[in-house]
């Protein structure tokens, strides 16, 4: 090709990229019941069950500050005064292929010396100020011994959860937010986890192939929050200096609520105390009809 030739061939290809423009960068998404517990200064108020409520959200104007680093540490207890369900084996268990070969109790309500397990307690979703990054570590939810394990966790909006089943057999992961059903899928044994996220909200799992299982995964817009262990106590750490309002959330026996004060030199002490009276939450209604 002659030297004229080419540097025609340049001149048209400048010409067509001065007409065309640079192609543009792609769009970016915008920022986006009743009882008492104590603290140190302050007593429960009655309130609603948690509906999974938003935080507010940031606006492309007003994009929400970077999460504070805290402190402070909130240390409490669930205590129960009143006498508790009893927890036995589950009748369709006995009849279940492997589910049977192990005499599981239970595990809706169980109370030690006075303590409550499993209660969720947390900051309430919007009352802390800052944007919170869900973790890159996974959450866990297993299927072992026909049962969920854990029964109840929290988790952060957008957190990664993974649903194993450990179990000989097949199970069939039905998960609700209120009435509404979020996913219904089939799990048999050994088969590969199923990740999911949820934004908001009380998720419930059941399994419709053994209609006793039942756990819990509790979205929350902050990392401020922790599980009664079996001596009914919890400890939240790193918690901003600052006054909230905590919440207790039992799957059978409902909702309380604490405001508390939290410094930074000395830790918030707090008690939720059940008298095993309180409804069941609209979230988890008839858990034990039927079951023995």
């Amino acid at each position: 090709m002659h030297r004229r030739d080419l540097a025609s061939l340049s001149a048209l290809a400048l010409s067509a990229l001065a007409l065309a423009g640079c192609p543009e960068e792609p769009s970016r998404p915008s920022g986006g019941t009743a009882a008492t517990a104590t603290t140190a200064a302050s007593v429960e108020k009655p309130a609603a069950a948690p509906q999974g409520s938003e935080a507010p959200k940031a606006t492309a104007q007003e994009a929400a500050p970077a999460a504070p680093a805290g402190k402070g540490i909130i240390k409490g207890v669930v205590k129960f005064t009143g006498k508790p369900v009893e927890m036995k084996v589950p009748t369709a268990r006995k009849d279940a292929p492997v589910c049977q070969d192990k005499d599981v109790l239970y595990n809706a309500v169980v109370v030690n010396d006075g303590k409550l397990k499993d209660t969720f307690v947390r900051i309430a979703v919007g009352g802390v100020p800052g944007s919170w990054k869900a973790p890159d570590a996974h959450a866990v939810v297993d299927q072992q011994d026909c049962m969920y394990v854990p029964r109840i966790q929290g988790v952060v909006s957008e957190q990664q959860v993974d649903i194993k089943n450990s179990d000989r057999t097949l199970h069939n992961v039905h998960t609700y937010k209120g009435s509404e059903t979020l996913f219904n899928q089939a799990q048999p044994g050994g088969a590969a986890p199923l990740t999911k996220a949820w934004k908001d909200g009380i998720i419930k799992l059941t399994c419709d192939v053994h209609p006793w299982m039942r756990g819990f995964v509790v979205v929350t817009d902050h990392p401020f929050f922790a599980v009664s262990g079996d001596d009914g106590s919890f400890t939240i750490e790193k918690v901003p200096a600052g006054k909230y309002k905590l919440e207790a959330w039992h799957p059978h026996h409902g909702l309380k609520t604490a405001d508390v004060t939290v410094a930074d030199d000395k830790p918030a002490q707090v008690t939720f105390t059940y008298a095993g009276t309180e409804p069941e939450p609209a979230e988890n209604k008839d858990e034990l009809k039927g079951l023995w």
